[in-house]
Parts: C-alpha cells; sequence; structure tokens
C-alpha cells in the first residue's frame, strides 16, 4: 500500500489490512481502504478487548512490522470518521516494541512504552486530541510484530 506525503508517492512502513463492519471504509494518509468481513479469531479478540475497554468497535486494523525497520511515524488517530476524540484499543502480538507518546503542545511531557506480547493499549479522553504516538524504527534487531488497532467508524 503506497501513502501519499508533500505529493509523492511513499510505500506504507508496514504492512496493513482492515476488517470490520460493511460499508464502514477507513481513510487515513490518503489511503482508502474498505474492510474485509470479521473472521471468527478476530471477532474473539474484538469481544475480549470490548469487554475490558467497556467499549464497542466497528473496525480493526491490522499492522505488520516485518522488523526492525517498519514503523509508524508521529501521528494522532484523527481522522473526521472516527469523530473528534476517538477512542483505540490496541493489541500487540509477537516482539517487544517501544511505543511513543508526546504531547502536542508541551514538549517535556513525552513517554517511552514498551508494548510486549499480549498488551493492551486502551488510549482514549483526548489521547487523539492532544498527544500524537509513534512505533519507531529500533537500532536493534527485531522480530515480526502484528499490532491490531480496534476503532470505531461513525
Amino acid at each position: 500500500m503506497m501513502k501519499l506525503l508533500f505529493w509523492k508517492t511513499y510505500p506504507q512502513p508496514r504492512l496493513t489490512a482492515l476488517y470490520g463492519n460493511e460499508g464502514k471504509p477507513y481513510k487515513y494518509s490518503n489511503i482508502t481502504m474498505h474492510p474485509k468481513p470479521w473472521n471468527t479469531t478476530l471477532i474473539y479478540i474484538k469481544e475480549l478487548v470490548e469487554e475490558k475497554a467497556n467499549q464497542s468497535f466497528t473496525t480493526v486494523l491490522l499492522n505488520l512490522y516485518r522488523n526492525e525497520k517498519d514503523s509508524n511515524g508521529w501521528h494522532s488517530d484523527n481522522e473526521r470518521e472516527l469523530g473528534r476524540d476517538p477512542i483505540i484499543a490496541s493489541v500487540s502480538l509477537g516482539e517487544d516494541r517501544t511505543f511513543q507518546l508526546k504531547h502536542i503542545d508541551k514538549k517535556e511531557a513525552k513517554l517511552n512504552l514498551i508494548l510486549k506480547h499480549g498488551s493492551l493499549l486502551l488510549m482514549k479522553n483526548g489521547s487523539q486530541v492532544c498527544y500524537k504516538h509513534q512505533l519507531p524504527k529500533s537500532n536493534s534487531s527485531k522480530k515480526s510484530r502484528i499490532n491490531l488497532t480496534f476503532r470505531t467508524i461513525l
């Protein structure tokens, strides 16, 4: 999948797939993804996440980070179809990776988290409005990691 940045097209620095409710496309970075139907494994994980988050989700974006070179730069999940202050539930499977969070205005407000296999990170209450996050490239060798980001498409 390619993304448009400053009027140039670049390959995404990871592999992605979208699953979810029929008719709910998701657009980010000038990419429009149309969801594949839920499968039993994703429904099972979705129900566990919804129970923990006390939130319903319509869609999951799957990201495969193949090695230490795959990444996702600084961004907020603030697309119009997610609403003003979306709740994002992120499940990590596979290799541990560093997740970074920084405040949009307060430069000193930064946080590094190690996302371990099986971890659930819940981003809500202003996390997409006031903060940016990223999964940077790593300097050390990394095996593959799958990240499932559950969200509600309005």
